[in-house]
């Protein structure tokens, strides 16, 4: 189900967040650094202003020359001072810097094991509407004045639901994972009033006197195909809760709708949850490893693209065309059984996505030239399934 693509996006989400905030990083130590060679008002003399402003430029500037090479072990300009605070700084920085590479990594397992807390979340939702309709009816029903409705409380005596509710595996995953509405029920009580009471679909179930089987199962697809999936509030609120649901809301449509597809009543248990990734360890690794080897080999990456880049600084890239063209390096060069053509084709639909209007151009061209080459050079080899070329 969690195919490779949402794989790649995610590692390349979590490349541009490192990248992004080693630069930051480096801004705020670096000031830090030149704060401490500007003249203290209780005990340095303002005449030697001069003298301060060249110290702290010499150190800023020895930081950033030595940043890569993590230490300055000597220099004319400098004295000991001077190298022992930007040494210190250097280290503070690559100290720091790893802190915020084991946060991304985690955050970026995290957000893939998220997808199937989601699920699960969003499966429950057929449960909370029937008891949301549920206490809607009691309201009613303990009213001085009743009012005449065609809506008949279907959901309540829903069988699908009713056998969701009774569905075991579903009832302890979300318990051992802590998952519940309960915090949002307000929430979900106006997606009831305000978007399900409305819904013509709805008001065509409600209104029916007996829906038989397959109404009671095309409502639940409906309610999730229809709304969950594609009203623009109810996608706004879930994409405040997962910043990614851009990129995850195809996969768990797949996945909750394939779950109400394939329900079967005359079976025990009548539900299937479905696995979020088929091959969990292999997929697990493959997303490490392409973030881990892009980071691992970061300087020698930027440094075989910019032989590719005519006329460009490597600078001047557009930074998440540098990041894809790593990662595709990567994985060209690490996974094997991953045909070249596959790994060329699924970035440039990634950068078709992602980057800027004329970055598809730009990826293919430098890939192919990159992908022979290395090719020739024995640094890409296949094997298996990697040596189909499907051109």
């Amino acid at each position: 189900m969690l195919n490779r693509r949402i794989l790649r996006v995610k590692a390349m989400q979590a490349l541009y967040s490192y990248y992004t905030t080693r630069e930051s990083l480096k801004d705020v130590i670096r000031e830090q650094l030149e704060k401490k060679f500007y003249p203290d008002p209780a005990k340095d003399d303002f005449t030697l202003a001069d003298e301060f402003t060249v110290r702290r430029k010499l150190a800023s500037r020895l930081y950033l020359q030595h940043l890569q090479s993590r230490e300055v072990q000597n220099s004319e300009e400098a004295d000991d001072e001077i190298i022992s605070e930007v040494n210190l700084a250097i280290a503070k920085y690559h100290t720091e810097l790893q802190k915020e590479v084991r946060a991304i990594r985690n955050l970026m397992t995290g957000d893939v094991e998220g997808i199937n807390r989601l699920y699960l979340k969003l499966l429950s939702l057929p449960m909370e509407f029937a008891h949301i309709e549920k206490m809607d009816k009691d309201k009613r029903d303990k009213a001085y004045i009743k009012k005449n409705t065609h809506w008949n409380w279907h959901l309540i005596n829903n069988p699908v639901i009713n056998d969701l509710t009774k569905f075991e595996p579903l009832t302890k995953a979300l318990i051992n994972e802590k998952i519940s509405w309960a915090e949002e029920l307000d929430q979900l009580k106006t997606w009831y009033k305000e978007i399900l009471r409305k819904d013509e679909e709805f008001q065509t179930y409600q209104s029916n006197l007996e829906p038989g089987r397959e109404d009671h199962t095309q409502i639940l697809l409906h309610l999730f195909k229809k709304i969950i999936f594609k009203n623009e509030s109810v996608n706004e609120y879930l994409s405040e809760s997962d910043l990614h649901w851009t990129e995850n809301r195809n996969i768990l449509k797949s996945l909750v709708v394939k779950t109400f597809q394939d329900y079967e009543p005359d079976l025990d248990p009548p539900f299937e949850l479905k696995e979020v990734s088929k091959n969990g360890t292999d997929d697990l690794e493959f997303f490490q490893v392409l973030f881990d080897e892009t980071l691992k080999k970061d300087k020698e990456l930027d440094d075989l693209i910019e032989k590719k880049v005519q006329n460009w600084d490597i600078s001047r890239v557009a930074l998440t065309d540098r990041i894809i063209l790593k990662m595709a390096i990567t994985e060209m060069t690490n996974f094997h059984s991953i045909p070249v053509k596959v790994t060329i084709n699924e970035f440039i639909e990634v950068s078709k996505n992602y980057s800027t209007p004329k970055s598809k151009q730009f990826v293919n061209g430098i890939l192919d030239v990159l992908a022979n080459e290395l090719t020739s050079d024995g640094v890409i080899r296949k094997s298996g399934r990697g040596l189909i070329d499907n051109k």
